[in-house]
């Protein structure tokens, strides 16, 4: 709602307004009508208006004593001084008038003069003690009448003078609302954008500092003081030089030339800049810099890129997702949670299969940096080409195919993180070199870019392979070996920790029996012996497989010799008969020993009749001897 008040100099201007706002039919329009004479009532006056309408010297005085709200002149017209002097001849026989007023109100009074055949003397007046002189002088100088506001009209009286008032007529008032309306809407959307503005700078990430052409600094916002500890007070209206004469801002204002991303230091705290121009018709007219502390900027970036990537930046397991008891998983998982509380980069050691990752995830997410990204990156599977542009990123255009606006690379998208090479081995000597680089100084440059990106980043690598006989054959950098390889983590293959292969087989038969909807409760003892006894060159990954083909064709509750072997008889098996005769005792002899059986039993792929056939034993035997082992 819009409220105006209308302040009236005399009584009969109160009535008119009342009569001209009870016809106004807008209820988005709340209008007021007060007399008051003078300016000595404005200490009390409790303004709580959008807009205000007065006349002459009140009208001049709120001007100074509420600068922020909008005045509106009740306007005087040519006809209303004409009436006012026609009525000081009509009643005083007048040829010598003076006219005191605002300068609406005298304006162009002098060519009335003329047309009337009168001598009028124009006195400007906006103070009572202006009115008080102008009418005391126009009794000294022998004037006929006064021709005025309220105020003039009253001293003018008291001195003894002939006075007559200017009065505003219903078209002055109608015109006055409106305008006064207007002038309030105009305000208001003007304050709400300055408000919106202010509340942009002040809550900006970035410090905000301008200067207009002469240098002085007009905008100086929270977090530039945040940033510089210089209050506002104590740099706005100031020449820039005397304030913050690093900021660049003079430079900017001599050349019109933008800089961006300027990294410097600001009283004594190292900050990201820009510097701008601001033009009117291409003429420099002022200059914005606004920066930034590094430091935050960094962090920032880092929640910004989790939170865009978060599905793939992240680590899903820790250490008590890690199976097993054995002395080799509890010693390889008490050192990765000790190295895990310091910051040095990680080298995983260890076969295809062995769980490198769930250690480098469980690492992560058991560091001060578990909060930040995970970023996995298999170092194998791109070419030497994508592999630079992933690892580092690139800008548009770098390369044909590149995505407009660019990408950010796993460097970047790891920062304040960890980023897990796996196969590092397999990474071009060309690009090692670059690698090393971004270890050594902690910063990345995109492909086709030439600007520096900070990082902050965690390396764990992991391979299959001796780096150190790689190196030795050139065929890995010995300095990348050495900023890789800071500590050393083995990771166990499962020949080495068979004993934690029960628990292994019930986690993954409990996770397929949910996959597939099966109810198997566990695995014969002889099957389970079998699969103990098998070398496991794919280690862990491997008897994962083995056990997803083993939950899907399992028809029963229990896993069998029988099952085994049709799934994995041939890898369990060297398919050459002469093994089995080596093993197995001569027919006549009463008991061959279990693993004669075991291999008897591969060989006849889980046929036992069979297998007792090659053992030369009955069946009935065969099967006496497999429940006594």
């Amino acid at each position: 709602m819009i409220r105006v008040l209308l302040i009236a100099p005399y009584l009969q201007c109160k009535k008119l307004a009342d009569e001209v706002f009870a016809g106004l039919d807008d209820r988005s329009i709340s209008l007021h009508a007060m007399y008051a004479v003078g300016v000595k009532f404005i200490d009390s006056l409790q303004v709580d208006y959008d807009a205000i309408i007065a006349r002459g010297a009140t009208a001049s005085a709120l001007r100074v004593r509420y600068p922020n709200i909008p005045f509106v002149d009740l306007p005087v017209t040519g006809y209303d001084v004409i009436h006012a002097v026609h009525e000081c001849g009509k009643r005083f026989r007048a040829r010598k008038i003076a006219v005191m007023g605002s300068d609406s109100m005298i304006y162009d009074v002098q060519r009335i003069s003329a047309v009337l055949d009168v001598q009028i003397e124009c006195f400007r007046v906006t103070r009572e003690d202006e009115a008080e002189q102008s009418v005391e002088m126009a009794r000294q100088h022998g004037f006929d009448a006064v021709i005025s506001g309220a105020m003039a009209v009253e001293i003018a009286h008291n001195r003894g003078m002939n006075a007559v008032l200017i009065e505003s007529g219903t078209e002055a008032i109608v015109a006055a609302v409106q305008e006064a309306v207007r002038t309030a809407q105009i305000s208001k959307h003007n304050q709400a954008v300055t408000e919106r503005i202010k509340a942009i700078m002040d809550y900006a990430y970035e410090g905000v500092v301008a200067v207009d052409e002469t240098g002085s600094i007009t905008v100086f916002n929270k977090t530039a003081t945040e940033i510089t500890g210089i209050p506002p007070e104590a740099a706005l209206g100031r020449h820039v030089r005397s304030v913050l004469p690093e900021t660049g801002l003079l430079r900017v204002l001599e050349t019109g030339a933008a800089e961006l991303g300027v990294l410097q230091k600001l009283n004594g705290t190292m900050v990201a800049k820009n510097r701008i121009p601001v033009k009117v018709k291409e003429k420099v007219v002022g200059s914005v810099a606004t920066f930034q502390k590094v430091t935050e900027l960094q962090q920032l970036e880092g929640q910004i890129r989790t939170k865009i990537h978060h599905k793939s930046l992240s680590a899903k397991y820790s250490f008590g997702d890690i199976i097993g008891n054995s002395a080799a998983v509890r010693d390889t998982v008490e050192r990765t949670r000790k190295f895990s509380k310091v910051d040095s980069n990680v080298l995983l050691i260890g076969e295809t299969g062995t769980g490198k990752e769930i250690l480098a995830q469980s690492c992560h997410n058991s560091s001060t940096r578990c909060k930040g990204p995970f970023v996995a990156v298999n170092c194998a599977a791109l070419p030497e080409s994508l592999l630079e542009s992933e690892l580092f990123g690139y800008v548009e255009g770098a390369f044909t195919g590149a995505v407009k606006g660019g990408k950010p690379g796993l460097f970047e998208l790891a920062h304040q993180g960890t980023i897990f090479l796996d196969e590092v081995s397999e990474i071009p000597l060309k690009l090692q070199g670059r690698l090393l680089r971004v270890l050594q100084e902690r910063e990345i440059m995109r492909v086709g870019d030439n600007r520096i990106i900070p990082i902050d980043v965690r390396v764990i690598s992991a391979t299959n392979r001796d780096l150190k006989k790689l190196a030795s054959e050139n065929g890995f950098r010995r300095d990348l070996l050495y900023r890789i390889d800071v500590l050393h983590i083995q990771a166990p293959p499962l020949r080495e920790r068979r004993e934690d292969i029960p628990l292994l087989l019930d986690h993954f038969f409990e996770l397929y029996n949910r996959k597939f909807g099966k109810e198997i409760r566990g695995v014969a003892p002889l099957a389970e012996k079998m699969l103990m006894e098998y070398e496991w060159p794919g280690n862990i990954r491997e008897l994962r497989n083995i056990c997803e083909q083993l939950s899907v064709l399992a028809e029963g509750e229990l896993i069998d010799t029988e099952d085994v072997l049709r799934v994995v008889g041939r890898q369990l098996a060297e398919p050459v008969n002469s093994r089995i005769a080596r093993q197995m005792k001569p027919a006549t002899a009463p008991s061959p020993d279990i693993a004669a059986i075991r291999q008897a039993i591969i060989s006849a792929e889980g046929n036992k009749t069979k297998a007792a056939e090659l053992l030369g034993i009955s069946r009935t035997t065969l099967w006496r001897k497999l429940l006594e082992t």
